[in-house]
């Protein structure tokens, strides 16, 4: 009996701790998946990407920073992410990225309501990245090249 009661124990503190570094890591916010509900995110357009996430000079939710963005005020691109706000982003010494071997050198940061990043988007090989806080997709739609040229 007592081992059961300190093996229950033990199995309560572990999951408590589990939804601490959840809630801590911003997995438990609220409304943290509603703007992606939105059609716009939905349907043939957005392929989902298996593959794992590259490591970003940026942390989800993190509050925009003004020195490094520069507000993209376009309605079609407005259009195309509602809910969000966009802001084009240029590698600067110590704050860029690679992905599969390919430095990013502009890309654009999406955020929401709040003013806290949820997503990332860059051009790779033709294909438009969009590295949300809830996984990867990638879109070929031509709109995109048109904006690969900043």
């Amino acid at each position: 009996m007592k081992k059961s009661i300190f093996l229950l124990m033990i199995v309560f503190l572990l999951s408590m701790s589990s939804i601490a570094s959840a809630a801590h890591n911003g997995h438990n916010r609220p409304n943290k998946h509603k703007v992606w509900s939105h059609p716009a995110y939905q349907g043939a357009r957005w392929d989902r990407m298996d593959r794992a996430r590259p490591s970003l000079p940026f942390k989800w939710h993190e509050r925009r920073n003004e020195r490094f963005h520069d507000r993209i005020r376009d309605r079609e691109w407005e259009q195309r992410f509602p809910g969000l706000r966009s802001y084009r982003w240029h590698s600067q010494p110590g704050h860029d990225f690679w992905y599969r071997g390919h430095r990013i050198t502009n890309a654009v940061l999406f955020y929401d309501s709040r003013d806290e990043l949820v997503s990332v988007g860059f051009m790779y090989n033709g294909t438009f990245i969009f590295i949300r806080d809830d996984g990867g997709y990638r879109n070929r739609d031509s709109f995109f090249i048109s904006w690969s040229h900043w």
